[in-house]
């Protein structure tokens, strides 16, 4: 890919994908077709170089409201331009009618053919009116604000292309011939794989098909589970729901809860604890939403909790705590940003930064714990009652937090990431494509529990005989049909 379609795609990627606030407004006067902005970029173009030819064009997602591609117009478009037979390329900006962006550079000529202007016989407002007609194509939501388009040359014709959602609010692609309005390919991103998964004497049941399920937790009696039965590509939270059951799955009664959950526990005396976006509520039954112990005007972003329940709440730089469930609560400042937050059953804190260095709070400093090996970083680690556990390049190693000495964990797999459920560690693989069960106890070596190769493996947890695994769906490109009128 040349260089400026690079900083294309980048500008698309990062101003298109991005969830905004607010409504579909009215059209405005700003807000151009594609053809309209090609004649804007085409006049600038030419006095740049009088043989400048089109090779690309695509909106930009803004913040601006206006009717959001509603009418085919949008405010903001990118555009490249070439000299055919030369280095020279330049890209252009447009916003709201005006050129903001007069990019020139040389690079070696692509071969992808160029598009001339007399070729594009339709516009962007002619082909959405075709995807809307056909396809019932329906504005874009969570990947964008409404509809978006794009202008290349594929196989030496004019490809105009429309993006929204069909009508599952699944994300849509839709090309058009811009010659003629023959429909080229018409392609929605459609989920496969997704549930909840009981491994049971070697046979895997799934359950809660197509939904991603984020968390699963088990107490004594209890399995809870909790995420979205309605999924998308780019949202997980559509439909947020928590469910437990008191017959190992085999009926399931919802609890509410206002907020999407991002965490549940369940501590010792088997009392639920449930970690939405800011808050921490303890004791929700089916019957009773809980007390909540903990509301912060930031977004919890880590949590943790020991074995007595103890709890740690990584949140804006600050870290809060509490060593009587919640009864009262003390707060730090974190040193360094914090990837991981993890508190003992002594109460103690211990922190993994970003830059991969081990940090455990004795009073009020924090002091960096030394590496088994001089060269390993962590590539995460937990704390159980009071033993530090971190997973290396070299291995899995654990040690007491009151003492200096590693002890090495036998797994014959690098693991990359761990997943605590009260005193069980669970290990995953490069690439999630396995799931060890961890032992901490004696020399024997960690047994592997589940091959998640063809999964995608959000949490996991076991109760009794039965393995729990938590799964979200993944998404593919599939032909679409033209749907019957309703």
């Amino acid at each position: 890919m040349s260089f400026l379609k690079k900083i294309a795609c980048f500008l698309v990627v990062f101003l298109v994908f991005v969830n905004l606030i607010g409504s579909e407004g009215k059209a405005s006067d700003g807000e151009i077709t594609l053809k309209e902005a090609i004649n804007i970029g085409l006049q600038r173009a030419k006095e740049w170089n009088v043989n400048a030819t089109l090779t690309s064009v695509n909106s930009v997602d803004e913040t601006m409201g206006g009717s959001r591609g509603e009418t085919g117009r949008r405010f903001n478009w990118f555009m490249i331009f070439m000299v055919p037979g030369t280095e020279d390329y330049v890209l252009i900006g447009i916003s709201e009618k005006k050129i903001t962006v007069f990019r020139p550079t040389k690079q070696t000529p692509d071969p992808d053919p160029t598009i001339h202007y007399n070729e594009i016989k339709l516009d962007s407002s002619d082909v959405l009116q075709l995807a809307k007609d056909k396809y019932g194509l329906k504005p874009g939501k969570d990947w964008a604000t409404g509809y978006h388009f794009t202008l290349d040359s594929i196989d030496g014709l004019p490809i105009l292309t429309v993006f929204g959602n069909d009508r599952d609010n699944r994300f849509t692609r839709i090309s058009f011939n811009a010659q003629n309005g023959d429909v080229v390919s018409a392609i929605h991103k459609l989920p496969y794989g997704g549930g909840l998964i009981a491994k049971r004497n070697g046979i895997n049941n799934l359950t809660k098909k197509g939904m991603a399920i984020t968390g699963v937790v088990a107490g004594k009696t209890t399995l809870v589970v909790w995420g979205d039965k309605k999924p998308t590509q780019f949202s997980i939270t559509k439909q947020p729901f928590i469910e437990w059951s008191h017959n190992n799955g085999e009926s399931w009664t919802e609890l509410q809860v206002n907020n999407n959950v991002t965490h549940a526990w369940f501590d010792r005396n088997d009392r639920l604890y449930i970690a939405t976006k800011n808050e921490l509520w303890v004791g929700m039954t089916s019957k009773s939403k809980g007390t909540k112990i903990l509301s912060l005007d930031q977004s919890i972003e880590k949590i943790d909790y020991s074995i007595n329940n103890h709890i740690a709440v990584l949140s804006n730089g600050k870290v809060y705590y509490t060593t009587n469930q919640g009864k009262s609560w003390e707060q730090g400042i974190v040193p360094k940003p914090l990837d991981v937050i993890q508190i003992s059953d002594d109460g103690e804190l211990v922190g993994l930064t970003e830059e991969r260095k081990i940090l455990q709070k004795k009073n009020d400093e924090w002091k960096e714990i030394t590496m088994p090996n001089r060269n390993d970083e962590p590539l995460d680690m937990k704390v159980i009652n009071n033993r530090l556990l971190i997973t290396t390049l070299s291995g899995i190693w654990i040690r007491d937090l009151q003492e200096g000495n590693w002890r090495k964990i036998k797994v014959d797999e690098e693991v990359v990431k761990f997943v605590k459920k009260g005193e069980k560690l669970f290990g995953a693989t490069l690439r999630g494509e396995a799931i060890y069960s961890i032992n901490m106890k004696d020399e024997r070596k960690s047994e592997k529990v589940f091959d998640a190769r063809n999964f995608m493996v959000w949490d996991v947890d076991i109760m009794e005989d039965t393995l729990w695994i938590a799964t979200i769906p993944d998404y593919s490109w599939e032909e679409m049909t033209i749907p019957q009128r309703r």
